[in-house]
């Protein structure tokens, strides 16, 4: 190769060079700040906890079984200055939080640039007179929008329970929606649930999956068809009815109404709307009897008056 080849050849790469610093530079994501975790998110934690007899206070053996299901759905509103406040409901083993919201402050004790970092909040479990204190470290992602969360500190609580928690923006603002209302839940939804629970008296732990169909109007009514796989009974198949109610926080409460062997049976669950009513997350709430823990909603297709645009952004 003559030396005037040469030259243009190391020309052209000085020059493709030049030309790809800027361009991955300009790739290079920007730094995370607390602003970015500002709004209100609808959120689940779902896990379990080993359970021991010799379980220390304050978790004295809460299952009768070696693995509890724990489950817990709320919604917390986060502002500038890194503190958030909200509610949620809770299950874990037979500890059973109730219809009531349970209120719940958040603090974020630690932000880095690469949108990870750790909150913590103080609760106290039903039952318990001590405050449980957790800590959870969170990954931020999609400008804020998503985030998710593994527990790292438990104090004063259960502290086998692990969890992997899930967190979804439904308003952007630093207060609370109020915006929602019946025509958020109007449509056609399918429900997915799944459940490990104590449901026959002569078996010990049954695990169950259910899927239910449901078309919604914009009064809360709803019916539908629920099919369930309970243990080894499959091919389970129930007409369904219920009600909905949505509240302007874009919380719920529902009803589910089913027969099971001729015996009427009614389901109450809470939750939150998200996604512009399109999904939302949920958990039952009654006490004995079937139990479907966690609950996962998606719309398949909305009314046709409908206005779902009303939720907040």
């Amino acid at each position: 190769m003559h030396a005037k080849s040469l030259v243009f050849v190391f020309a052209g790469l000085l020059s493709c060079l030049s030309l790809a610093t800027p361009v991955a530079r300009a790739q290079q994501p920007e730094a995370c700040t607390k602003d970015m975790f500002t709004g209100t998110y609808a959120f689940h934690e779902k896990g379990s906890s080993s359970v021991f007899p010799e379980s220390p206070q304050p978790a004295p053996p809460f299952w009768n079984g070696m693995l509890a299901p724990f489950v817990t759905v709320g919604e917390v509103t986060m502002k500038s200055n890194g503190v958030g406040e909200g509610f949620y409901w809770i299950r874990v083993g037979s500890i059973n939080g109730g219809a009531d919201p349970i209120p719940v402050e958040t603090t974020i004790t630690e932000f880095n640039a690469d949108c990870t970092g750790k909150f913590s909040y103080s609760l106290t479990l039903p039952g318990h007179t001590e405050p449980t204190i957790v800590t959870e470290r969170f990954i931020l992602f999609q400008n804020g929008s998503e985030f998710r969360t593994i527990p790292t500190d438990i104090v004063n609580g259960v502290p086998y329970l692990t969890w992997i928690g899930e967190g979804h923006r439904l308003s952007g603002s630093s207060e609370p929606p109020h915006n929602c209302g019946p025509q958020t839940a109007a449509g056609s939804y399918l429900i997915s649930g799944e459940n490990l629970g104590h449901i026959l008296s002569n078996v010990p732990l049954y695990s169950e999956v259910l899927l239910l169909r449901y078309d919604a109007s914009n009064n809360g009514d709803y019916e539908g068809t629920l099919y369930e796989k309970l243990g080894p009974a499959g091919n389970i198949v129930l007409p369904a009815s219920g009600t909905i109610k949505v509240n302007p926080d874009c919380s719920l409460e529902t009803t589910l109404n089913i027969t099971v062997l001729n015996n009427p049976v009614t389901i109450n669950s809470r939750g939150v709307f998200f996604d512009q009513g399109k999904r939302f997350y949920a958990l039952v709430v009654s006490s004995g009897g079937i139990q479907f823990s966690f609950i996962e909603g998606k719309r398949i297709n909305a009314q046709p008056d409908a206005t779902s645009e009303s939720l907040d952004r």
